[in-house]
């Protein structure tokens, strides 16, 4: 009982949040989005899903699908702990971090804006820099102070970066996420925690696999741009749910 009535707050607050980010779009005039910044995709195409200008949302199916992180931050809100090593507040944390990719992306994909570009990559270098400063807190037996430090420069610079610079966003991106893997592979060499690595292996295939899809999405190999069965969407799907293996994976550290 207690176990369900610790997931029914979050579930709200999620179903409150996806339904509050939908409604806002639908508000909207479809050419709401016309004389903002268009996204750096635009020039060679937004992935598969075609784009409908006759509407305030106009990739349905990448819109919908964002969502899937914010409920991805239900299980791992939900499933905190006290008195494990990955504390409660690096769990809000990773639950506030899987929101902003949802909401992020399902605005990019809602409007195909600059700003909406930035958030959406935003939410993922927030996750990705935690991998990699969590794992350095634990090689270097880091003050939470001197982590929580690291975590909000590296996203500064990030930011910054894929600002000034917006095609590098995806290669930064990857480029943090292997470093942290093989920060993390080194700690479990180094310190030999007692964790169970399955469910890393579990989250980095599911992320893998999700990337392969999206590179058939983004180049159009295989494509229908008309439907709502969309690779990209799969790729959002996919990698909530890395997301949620990934909070597992801490959680199991004793």
């Amino acid at each position: 009982m207690k176990k369900t009535s610790s997931f029914a707050l979050p579930l709200l607050a999620a179903l409150l949040i996806s339904a509050l980010t939908i409604t806002v779009f639908l508000t909207l005039t479809p050419n709401t989005w016309e004389s903002w910044k268009p996204a750096t995709c635009l020039k060679t195409g937004c992935f598969c899903e075609a784009s409908n200008t006759q509407s305030p949302i106009r990739q349905a199916a990448n819109t919908y699908s964002s969502l899937a992180f914010v409920f991805s931050a239900v299980f791992i809100v939900a499933s905190a702990r006290k008195g494990n090593r990955f504390s409660i507040s690096y769990s809000i944390l990773m639950g506030l971090a899987s929101i902003i990719v949802g909401v992020g992306s399902a605005f990019y994909h809602a409007s195909l804006t600059f700003i909406g570009q930035f958030f959406d990559v935003f939410g993922m270098f927030l996750l990705a820099v935690f991998t990699l400063v969590y794992a350095w807190e634990r090689v270097y037996k880091l003050q939470l102070r001197t982590t929580l430090t690291l975590y909000l420069i590296l996203n500064m610079l990030l930011s910054w970066l894929q600002i000034a610079i917006p095609d590098t966003r995806r290669y930064a991106f990857a480029i943090v996420l292997v470093i942290a893997l093989i920060f993390e592979y080194y700690f479990r060499v180094k310190d030999k925690p007692q964790i169970d690595a399955r469910l890393l292996r579990i989250g980095v295939g599911l992320l893998a696999g999700a990337y392969i899809i999206w590179i058939l999405d983004n180049t159009r190999t295989i494509c229908f741009e008309n439907s709502l069965l969309q690779g990209h969407a799969i790729w959002h799907l996919l990698g909530a749910v890395s997301v949620v293996f990934l909070h597992k994976y801490y959680l199991s550290e004793t």
